[in-house]
């Protein structure tokens, strides 16, 4: 191979790596833009240091340097593209503006402590939605006890949660102030909120769950999504659930969560709080993040009261 040719595919190879990090390293920024970056990315492509590499006044390797840089720089994006694209709709072209994407399906899970799968353009950073939560907890709570109306601008909470009652209110803060500690476990989750409003009785694990609160005394089944709704609402405590063997298809371990006062999502499927083992747990999300489209009319709810 001719020298001239080794060092201007070995100069475009290093430019294709430096682009390639360019693009990784802002994807992945934590701070503002600033103008010190600009200063940074000229200082890559023509910094005193690779010109000093490829040796004065060498213009041939230096343009190979530069074509290597634009191809890198722009591969990952590519990339990136062709990986969106893949996913069939779990990421869309909106995650490239703010970080947009799916919530992973009941049986999948990120993880460890993972990046988060956010642009530079994100508006806010993921996990604001818990604190925001709490402070609505708060706020009607605030209400409930001094009688004075306390409006949120919470946009994850319905508006009928606006005229919530004191013990559906009491049950959502059951919820939060057990969920960390049992996050990994749906029914362990379950007889914590449980034990947190003093029902006892409820045994793990999560198909027991659902055997008792269709059979014992003191619990009422519900028909479906909608009374689970109104039921919650009420201040009453529900438990939606599902028999590993009911699932389609069958699966080792049943499922398990804790309806509360909420929106209706598709209205059918209710507002709830769950935990899961192997799996993604969430907070007060609809049920139908809970289960596969097939399992979702499978669900078993019944409720008490407090």
């Amino acid at each position: 191979m001719p020298q001239n040719l080794l060092q201007n595919i070995g100069a475009a190879g290093f430019g294709a790596l430096i682009g390639w990090l360019v693009y990784y390293i802002n994807r992945y920024r934590k701070g503002d833009v600033q103008f010190s970056d600009l200063t940074t990315l000229v200082g890559v492509i023509g910094g005193g240091a690779i010109t000093g590499l490829f040796g004065k006044g060498d213009k041939e390797l230096f343009g190979a340097y530069g074509i290597g840089l634009f191809l890198g720089f722009f591969a990952y994006f590519l990339t990136l593209i062709a990986l969106v694209r893949a996913t069939k709709g779990v990421f869309g072209w909106a995650w490239f503006l703010d970080g947009r994407r799916r919530r992973p399906a009941p049986d999948e899970e990120i993880q460890g402590d993972t990046r988060q799968t956010v642009s530079p353009m994100a508006a806010k950073p993921l996990g604001e939605r818990v604190a925001t939560l709490e402070e609505q907890i708060k706020q009607y709570q605030e209400r409930i006890s001094s009688g004075v109306r306390v409006q949120s601008q919470a946009p994850i909470v319905d508006a009928t949660l606006k005229g919530i009652v004191p013990a559906a209110a009491k049950i959502i803060a059951a919820c939060e102030s057990v969920w960390d500690a049992n996050k990994n476990d749906c029914s362990a989750f379950v007889i914590s909120v449980a034990q947190k409003l003093g029902i006892a009785g409820l045994e793990p694990p999560a198909d027991k769950i659902v055997s008792d609160i269709n059979t014992a005394t003191g619990w009422r089944v519900l028909d479906d999504g909608i009374a689970a709704k109104e039921a919650a609402e009420r201040g009453e405590f529900v438990i939606g659930g599902l028999r590993g063997a009911d699932h389609s298809p069958p699966r080792q371990h049943g499922h398990v969560v804790v309806v509360v006062a909420g929106p209706l999502h598709d209205d059918k499927y209710p507002t709830a709080y769950w935990g899961s083992l192997g799996g993604t747990p969430y907070k007060n999300t609809p049920i139908n993040w809970a289960w596969r489209e097939s399992d979702r009319g499978r669900v078993r709810y019944s409720a008490r009261s407090l």
